[in-house]
């Protein structure tokens, strides 16, 4: 019992250690291309900054809000 509480960490430790030079050892040969040449996907979460043109929706002439009385006149341009 003690023996097997004695060899169990170094062992655990080196199958740790066998297993992170087999990781370094595939990831080395399984791609081709280098990391920095292969295309990434940009996923962006909130939308890009806005373009130059305006959008259609903005019309160059002012914005007139309708009369309380709907006559489509300002109350104060009488």
């Amino acid at each position: 019992m003690v023996a097997v509480a004695l060899l169990l960490p170094p062992a655990l430790l080196c199958l740790v250690l066998v297993l992170d030079q087999y990781e370094e050892l595939l990831l080395k040969k399984g791609s081709g291309t280098p990391r920095h040449a292969v295309p990434a996907r940009h996923l962006r979460a909130v939308p890009g900054p806005p373009s130059r043109e305006p959008p259609p929706s903005a019309s160059p002439e002012p914005h007139v809000r309708p009369s309380p009385d709907g006559t489509g006149r300002d109350a104060d341009a009488a």
